[in-house]
């Protein structure tokens, strides 16, 4: 019988993430389909957040709480993207607990569960990250996803 090129203990030692396409631990499939168009288009617009109302911001939410709980059966608690808005600014953060768009300064911490998505948010490769309690999905340009499992 061949052997596995890859095993679990080769892929936990070559580095403390890993690329899967598994359950998570709260029972969700998160399918690496692309994203939406809706979706992309209003990931992008977070960053005119200051020119966006109250209920545009909550239309936002629900819309990717209906889209995350339909398709994928979970939802992220947080989505972190670079932010475009300039100098001193890096990353922006949309939590969907609570509707809260915030800008972070380059060096200003970010909460913790959404810290560990802030090198790969401000990546040209990734549009934004999507934040869950045991993976990162990044999400590009086009709407395509990659998946990188936390270590438990």
């Amino acid at each position: 019988m061949p052997k596995p090129l890859i095993t679990r203990q080769n892929a936990t030692l070559s580095g403390s993430r890993r690329a899967t396409n598994s359950t998570t631990t709260t029972g969700g499939r998160l399918k690496s389909g692309r994203r939406s168009e809706n979706y992309l288009r209003a990931v992008r617009a977070l960053d005119a957040s200051g020119s966006l109302s109250a209920v545009e911001i909550d239309e936002f939410v629900d819309g990717v709480r209906r889209e995350f709980a339909d398709k994928y059966h979970t939802i992220p608690f947080g989505i972190v993207a670079e932010c475009f808005l300039g100098e001193p600014f890096e990353v922006h953060t949309l939590a969907l607990d609570g509707s809260i768009i915030e800008h972070y300064r380059r060096g200003q911490a970010l909460p913790a569960a959404l810290e560990r998505a802030r090198a790969l948010a401000v990546s040209p490769a990734y549009l934004a990250i999507e934040v869950y309690p045991d993976r990162l999905v990044c999400v590009r340009a086009d709407g395509s996803v990659v998946l990188l499992e936390g270590e438990s």
